[in-house]
């Protein structure tokens, strides 16, 4: 269901993601039997390397989960802590990937080609920047110890998954449509925009307000590039691309310093709206229609819980 949510949601067509995934197909079916035996099958229908069930009978039946933005080992201790209380936890859902989603985080990435794009920036240059930023994310993620919050959770037998690029999905979308429909004009109406919004005025009075990063409150947005998927930030390269496309202000969750020079460099304002709200807010969306099945969403590590239904 968290899939097929994300594919409703995504950048690209159904016909797009189709073609990716049928890619990926025929990379399966050209492998010796050796290697099909370690590919990891789910990527055969699921184009989100960066959500996967981690551990746990897929059998089993979930009353209750808890979710939260990260977990970790001392997550899982705190869900046995739980259990050892009374109170019913089947299982954990982390936002931010783990283990083998989180080793293939960078396979995610190729969905900022897509943004890009939408953003006017031609598909094939937007290919080429997006090439070097992947192997650098693949590098940052290699030293990873990536079975340790895995482990914690299989002695404790406590089901974990992750779901990442598909709530981003939905938060792109949401997002998009609020722009799309209230048309700010000024760098402040976007920040106004997003303050109405229960997470973010949440965050707002524990210090992570949206904030202007690049530019002034009382600039012009100009065209505005919403950009909350896609695994992680894009190249810096991409600044440059970007303002030649005439994208006058750009929104995401969080961006290094260096692409924020670059972006001003390139006349290209910033809004960094928050990461943990804006993880909630994908999050909450999805958690609405998993609690209108009759499962019961306790929010902890960050999620900040609001529902819409």
């Amino acid at each position: 269901m968290a899939i097929e949510k994300g594919m409703e949601n995504d950048v690209r067509t159904k016909d797009e993601i189709a073609s990716d995934l049928a890619r990926v197909r025929k990379r399966y079916d050209r492998m010796d039997a050796k290697e099909k035996d370690r590919f990891d099958t789910d990527a055969l229908w699921n184009p989100y390397a960066d959500c996967r069930v981690l551990f746990g009978d897929l059998e089993k039946e979930v009353r209750t989960v808890l979710w939260g933005i990260d977990i970790a080992t001392p997550e899982v201790l705190l869900a046995d802590r739980l259990r050892e209380k009374g109170r019913r936890i089947d299982a954990l859902i982390s936002h931010h990937p783990i283990g083998r989603a989180r080793a293939r985080l960078h396979e995610a990435m190729p969905v900022l080609e897509y943004l890009m794009r939408s953003a006017g920036v031609p598909i094939t240059t937007a290919e080429d920047i997006l090439g070097p930023r992947m192997r650098e994310i693949r590098n940052l993620t290699a030293v990873d110890n990536h079975m340790q919050t895995i482990d914690a959770a299989r002695l404790l037998d406590i089901p974990l998954m992750c779901l990442h690029s598909c709530t981003d999905n939905l938060v792109q979308r949401f997002i998009e449509k609020l722009v799309e429909e209230r048309r700010p004009e000024r760098i402040e109406d976007i920040l106004e925009l997003l303050l109405e919004l229960p997470e973010f005025d949440r965050m707002a009075r524990n210090g992570n307000a949206p904030e202007v990063y690049v530019g002034d409150k009382g600039r012009r947005a100009g065209k505005v590039m919403v950009k909350m998927c896609g695994g992680t930030s894009g190249p810096k390269e991409m600044f440059e691309e970007l303002s030649d496309a005439g994208v006058g202000t750009y929104m995401c969750m969080h961006l290094p310093e260096n692409q924020l020079e670059e972006a001003k460099k390139h006349h290209i304002n910033i809004i960094i709206t928050g990461h943990e709200a804006s993880d909630s807010l994908g999050v909450n969306l999805l958690a609405d229609e998993v609690e209108a099945r009759g499962v019961e969403v306790v929010p902890f590590s960050g999620l900040i819980r609001v529902k819409r239904n």
